[in-house]
């Protein structure tokens, strides 16, 4: 927990202060926004949620593929003293990550992430919203198919969104899986209160709805008018 406050610090303090400024983010600065979301998302999984193992669902975006390296990276960085792979006879990798661009990828994730603790949905970025909503669907299906007990980490694309409901309106398999699992977390920002959290989530008769907090982080003016540019058009 002290290296997620440590993190949380570093968020509220990282970046300079920006005068407003409606100009699109560059490149770069996507990349930027969505390297401190992934840092902070892996400490959570790490250190809020107590994940040992992790697999990772993300699209071909490059945005994406930003965030979920940075996740990735922070969660390798707190588990490196008990390496990355289980000591039993038969070793699996305590990270998994499956790129969403294939018919089957749905499928070969949920193989991949059945054992583990923890699978986040990364999903967003450049990739249009049907073709999101779409692959997350496939992939709860895939998921619920397989009773998977793990805790959920949705990333703040897929919770503001809505995908996760929209697939449990759709398919009640889904609905019927969701709403027994209590160990459902999801990345939120208010950027009017310049508030970062980890919010616990629920899925009762298919609609979302937060549970609880399990995590707060202040969020400076340099980080908060990023996030507001993204959107810039």
């Amino acid at each position: 927990m002290k290296r997620l406050m440590i993190a949380a610090a570093l968020l509220a303090t990282s970046l300079p202060a920006m005068a407003s400024d409606p100009k699109p983010l560059t490149l770069g600065e996507q990349f930027i926004v969505r390297a401190y979301a992934g840092q902070v998302e892996g400490l959570a999984l790490s250190q809020v949620i107590k994940a040992k193992s992790l697999g990772i669902a993300v699209n071909d975006s490059t945005i994406c593929v930003a965030l979920a390296g940075a996740m990735a990276g922070e969660f390798i960085a707190n588990n490196k003293a008990e390496g990355m792979k289980n000591t039993s006879d038969a070793p699996a990798p305590r990270l998994s990550m499956v790129a969403f661009n294939k018919p089957d990828s749905a499928e070969m994730a949920a193989t991949e992430f059945k054992n583990k603790a923890a699978v986040a949905l990364v999903f967003g970025g450049q990739i249009d919203d049907l073709t999101n909503a779409l692959n997350v669907k496939m992939l709860l299906a895939s998921l619920a198919k397989e009773q998977y007990e793990g805790a959920l980490f949705l990333h703040l694309t897929v919770f503001g969104k809505k995908w996760v409901e929209q697939a449990a309106k759709e398919d009640a398999s889904i609905a019927t899986w969701l709403a027994g699992k209590d160990n459902i977390y999801a990345l939120g920002v208010n950027a009017k209160e310049k508030k970062g959290m980890v919010l616990k989530v629920g899925y009762p008769e298919g609609k979302q709805t937060v549970t609880g907090t399990a995590y707060t982080a202040d969020l400076n003016n340099g980080f908060i008018n990023l996030f507001n540019r993204r959107l810039a058009k």
